[in-house]
């Protein structure tokens, strides 16, 4: 099939998802407001994990290098220039920020008011859109080989910006996921949300990597190298999420217990060994086979139950502290409509990489050579 008239099919079947989403968006919001805001906030806390996986990945790569960035760089700049997109996409979930949190109720009788307040939640907001979008301009734009990292002197800006990255992550983390029980803390879970938001954008990363050309030679070192990072992550996504459950239920707090009760209840224990199943227990059992890593047909495979898992996951960590959380296929409607315009801005910029030089290097040349 010739590559135009698989672009032309790709943009209709984005379109088509993107018109599906946003009737089934419209049609549940008329419905159901509260629970659309809900649906959204979910999609939007899955899709981030794109770009943010890829500024991450191509920072980690100026300081550490590694040849498998010669295969990696096109995908991870397109996924970068998804940025914008991603991050703005917060806003029609916070424009119902009454229907999604309760300290924004009147007399909240909360200790940590200073914090949790309207003003500062949306300060805050402001805050990463405008600093990931930085980080975004800085790993697309600065001066990088094919697979050579950033020059030395600059180095140092990568550390710099991986560091406010890390700790931009975990304090949305807390004003997006946590903050929905007020009287729930947890300082792993920053961890966890961190790690699954690396391990969602890197499984999309991946995926595009297996499927879109042979996998041959050196292509294939360096998919078994992308494999190797992305099982990596895995278990660190599992233990830190085993810690925290271990540390809680020994506490044994009344504060932190009903945190748990409600997400190991009802449907909402079936999403999590979905997220468990998909998202580790496949992962770890079929990459930590070396001859796995190095087949297209088996990461392909794991990392679409990845990113099964994942929406799992984000839907585990948000509804079961609402009690009517909103029609299941409303949050399958979310998932399309912001789906669709993210896969078509990256497909673009797959197809048109040279307009969107990532350090000086056209994003399109290692699709062309496959």
């Amino acid at each position: 099939m010739s590559g135009g008239r698989a672009w032309r099919r790709l943009n209709l079947a984005a379109l088509a998802v993107v018109l599906l989403g946003i009737v089934g968006c419209a049609i549940g919001a008329a419905v159901d407001a509260a629970g659309f805001f809900r649906a959204w906030l979910c999609t939007y806390l899955l899709w981030l994990g794109l770009p943010l996986a890829g500024v991450t990945l191509v920072l980690v790569h100026d300081l550490s290098g590694g040849s498998w960035m010669a295969t990696a760089r096109p995908v991870l700049g397109a996924a970068i220039v998804t940025m914008p997109l991603a991050t703005l996409a917060g806003i029609p979930a916070f424009v119902g920020l009454h229907a999604l949190y309760s300290w924004t109720h009147p007399a909240p009788n909360l200790g940590n008011v200073f914090y949790l307040n309207a003003t500062g939640f949306y300060l805050r907001y402001a805050i990463y859109v405008v600093l990931w979008n930085l980080l975004a301009a800085f790993a697309l734009w600065a001066p990088r080989g094919e697979a050579a990292p950033i020059p030395p002197s600059l180095s140092w800006l990568s550390g710099v910006g991986l560091v406010l990255l890390a700790f931009s992550t975990g304090f949305a983390s807390i004003d997006w996921i946590m903050s929905l029980e007020p009287a729930f803390w947890s300082s792993i879970l920053s961890y966890s949300v961190g790690a699954g938001w690396f391990n969602t954008g890197l499984a999309l990363v991946l995926l595009v990597v297996a499927v879109s050309a042979p996998a041959v030679g050196e292509r294939r070192d360096h998919m078994a190298d992308l494999a190797a990072i992305l099982l990596a992550t895995t278990i660190f996504w599992a233990y830190v999420e085993f810690m925290q459950f271990l540390i809680v239920w020994e506490e044994n707090l009344k504060s932190e217990i009903p945190w748990y009760l409600l997400r190991i209840a009802g449907i909402w224990k079936a999403a999590l060994y979905v997220s468990v199943g998909f998202g580790f227990a496949a992962p770890f059992f079929v990459l930590i086979w070396r001859p796995s890593k190095r087949s297209r047909a088996l990461v392909a495979t794991i990392c679409v139950l990845i990113v099964v898992g994942r929406v799992a996951e984000k839907w585990w960590l948000v509804l079961p502290e609402f009690v009517h959380a909103g029609p299941f296929w409303l949050d399958a409607a979310a998932i399309l409509a912001l789906g669709g315009p993210m896969v078509l801005l990256f497909a673009g910029a797959m197809r048109y990489g040279p307009r969107f030089s990532l350090g000086g290097w056209p994003m399109g040349k290692a699709a062309d050579h496959g």
